[in-house]
């Protein structure tokens, strides 16, 4: 572990501690579940993902710096959708004929918000000269291509948000109303463990996987061309249904976990580093890249799917669990978690935009005692939160507009 890695993990820890809600010995937090515990909460995740994304990059990897975000970047996402089916479901129970304006508050802001990306990526690629062509242009600001590879939560977000309105709308089907959307979710893991990540759209081509052909494919043939594709894109939303669940028996799961409180938050614990064990050695060995070789094929895919939809719904328990004895309340996470679909959203620019001091030509860029890389980190980062900040001042007025 190299000094920028404990740097960065001492001043996270640092940031954890302060305002920390810590229980009484023999009692649990009240609020662990409350709005501002849940933000602060996002607000984590927000700069947890920010860091698994950095630490994707090829100098960060190279130099083993904050490696421990590398690989679970979707479980922090989980999080995310177990904070909005929570939201969703206590919103549901406590406000009256709350499904009756469900499309034009909670469904039309986030169509809105996302096109307001879509801008603000254009202009982006404007300002940096981005080799785009017309169709490609076309494309990218109808939506229908990603501007930005990081918006698949956007229409991920919106088709759960709408399989719960369709199903609790209707009476007879919110009986079932969890079973429904576990059932969507794994339809939709399915779905990308049958499809490739290249373009299944226009029939099988092979091409793509000859030596060097990867960066060189057009970008209506690259992966992650559409803004809802690849089953790593909803290993995370099985959070979503579990946020509704611990809404509606909330009493229930609160007196089954104060009994006997520790040594069922230990076998959490011991569950959680296996299936984390079970999740490393399926990216290292099963995979989900099947189109450069493995002998499983489709069964790959879902083998890792399913063991991360594991992995993602005992790590939302295990958070659970460490909040009903202690949890994060401050301003500055929960002044993140306020913006953190903005803070989400705003990252790519930034990451890509300073890229240039830490890579060229596709290649780490290594300079003496790595300060480019402290100094992409700390430039990527006041970017990100500057942006978010601007975003979020415009979505607001959005929402103010049409509320």
């Amino acid at each position: 572990m190299n000094y920028i890695s404990i740097s960065v993990y001492f001043l996270l820890a640092l940031s954890l501690a302060i305002g920390i809600k810590i229980a009484p010995r023999r009692g649990f937090n009240q609020n662990f579940l409350s709005l501002d515990a849940t933000n602060s909460l996002k607000g984590v995740m927000a700069i947890f993902v920010l860091m698994h994304h950095l630490s994707q990059k090829k100098l960060f990897q190279q130099t083993h710096t904050i490696p421990f975000f590398e690989q679970i970047g979707f479980l922090f996402v989980g999080v995310f959708f177990l904070t909005s089916g929570y939201g969703l479901y206590k919103s549901f129970l406590t406000k009256k004929d709350y499904l009756n304006t469900f499309l034009k508050r909670r469904i039309l802001p986030l169509v809105l918000f996302y096109y307001v990306m879509v801008i603000i990526y254009a202009a982006y690629h404007l300002i940096n000269k981005s080799n785009f062509t017309p169709a490609e242009w076309i494309f990218k600001l109808s939506g229908l291509v990603a501007i930005n590879s990081q918006s698949w939560f956007v229409p991920v977000i919106i088709l759960m948000y709408l399989s719960f309105y369709f199903i609790y709308k209707n009476e007879r089907l919110r009986k079932i109303g969890i079973p429904l959307l576990l059932l969507i979710t794994f339809l939709q893991g399915l779905l990308f463990c049958i499809i490739n990540h290249f373009p299944w759209y226009i029939g099988e081509s092979g091409w793509w996987k000859q030596p060097g052909a990867f960066s060189n494919l057009p970008w209506w043939m690259r992966h992650c061309a559409l803004p809802f594709e690849g089953e790593w894109w909803v290993n995370s939303t099985i959070g979503f249904v579990l946020g509704i669940a611990v809404a509606k028996h909330e009493k229930a799961l609160i007196e089954w976990s104060s009994k006997k409180y520790w040594p069922k938050f230990i076998l959490i614990i011991l569950l959680t580093g296996l299936l984390t064990f079970a999740g490393f050695f399926c990216c290292w060995n099963i995979s989900y890249w099947t189109e450069f070789g493995g002998n499983l094929g489709t069964m790959n895919k879902l083998i890792c799917y399913l063991v991360q939809c594991l992995q993602v719904l005992v790590t939302d328990i295990f958070i659970l669990f460490l909040m009903r004895k202690v949890y994060v309340q401050n301003s500055f996470y929960r002044f993140c978690g306020e913006r953190s679909l903005e803070i989400y959203l705003m990252q790519e620019t930034a990451l890509f935009g300073w890229l240039f001091l830490i890579e060229k030509d596709r290649q780490p860029l290594i300079k003496s005692g790595n300060c480019n890389l402290i100094l992409y980190m700390i430039l990527v980062t006041a970017t990100v939160m500057l942006s978010a900040i601007i975003y979020h001042r415009i979505n607001r007025g959005i929402k103010k507009a049409i509320s």
